[in-house]
């Protein structure tokens, strides 16, 4: 069914619905904020999209992860120039009613996040324990940062490491996924000095303290864990599949999917039921296609285009 807000069509000049961050928490609540200029509105749902609460922000531009239907996090978008990358972190406790700030940069001050390179997103494993990350046009660098106060101070992962075979390639870190409180996949894009873009893998398996290399796979696109072992990755002409926590990657079935799409996003919630979202153009992303699957990936059914 039609789940879009009603008064979605009606919003203040300079809105507009594509580059749309949705967060969903479970199959009936999601949140989402329209990108455009000044204050931003935040949708949220909890039936599936049948209804829709909106809230006026105090900020626009936002990335959300939510830990549960009260406690989540925003990163702010707050304009980029000159190499670096401003940002804020806000915390809600009322499920996006109301938000309060924890962290901003400010012109001119050196502070506990890295000003310089793009911030790509937040990810909170409990109310405490968060990180960003983002990337930065320098060799081998790693950028991720973490807080341990609720995002108030933040300092960089300095113990990751490598592995030769990508030594020399500029690294662009995503934010983990938790599997549980203490298991979670690292993913990250290398573009090395080869030429090749190759998507690594990194689990920790302590809470995120510590990430161990796992695999990686070329021209990988997105790529999402549902449990400790199994997880797929979407890479351009192709989808992957994991069986042993991503040391190893296998190309999975596509019956049902016309030769030579290209695979973009990929989200399973079980071993049974996954979506890919698809384009035949990799240029334009027109038109986007939607594919669910119920049977693992045996077969795929077309949805939406």
């Amino acid at each position: 069914f039609e789940a879009t807000p009603p008064d979605l069509d009606s919003l203040p000049s300079g809105y507009t619905t594509f580059g749309i961050q949705p967060y969903f928490l479970d199959q009936d609540t999601a949140w989402f904020t329209p990108t455009g200029d000044g204050s931003g509105v935040l949708y949220h749902t909890q039936d599936s999209g049948s209804t829709w609460t909106s809230t006026v922000l105090p900020f626009d531009n936002a990335r959300y992860d939510f830990l549960d239907i009260n406690t989540g996090y925003a990163l702010v978008d707050l304009g980029a120039g000159a190499g670096s990358h401003y940002v804020a972190v806000y915390r809600t406790l009322d499920g996006g009613a109301s938000w309060t700030m924890v962290f901003t940069h400010e012109p001119g001050e050196s502070k506990s996040l890295r000003e310089g390179g793009a911030k790509n997103g937040i990810t909170f494993r409990d109310v405490d324990h968060g990180w960003i990350g983002g990337v930065i046009p320098m060799d081998d660098y790693f950028f991720l940062f973490f807080t341990e106060d609720g995002g108030v101070p933040w300092a960089q992962e300095t113990d990751i490491a490598l592995p030769a075979i990508f030594a020399g390639s500029m690294l662009d870190v995503w934010q983990p996924q938790f599997i549980d409180d203490t298991t979670g996949f690292l993913p990250l894009i290398a573009y090395t000095p080869g030429g090749s873009i190759e998507l690594l893998i990194y689990r920790s398996t302590d809470d995120g303290d510590t990430w161990a290399y796992r695999g990686a796979v070329e021209d990988g696109l997105d790529v999402d864990f549902y449990s400790l072992d199994q997880g797929w990755l979407a890479a351009n002409l192709g989808l992957f599949q994991t069986l042993d926590g991503g040391l190893t990657w296998t190309a999975a079935s596509t019956t049902g999917i016309p030769p030579g799409e290209y695979f973009l996003k990929v989200d399973f919630v079980d071993s049974l039921h996954g979506w890919v979202l698809t384009t035949p153009d990799d240029m334009t992303w027109d038109p986007l296609k939607l594919y669910r699957t119920t049977n693992g990936g045996t077969s795929w059914e077309f949805l939406l285009p």
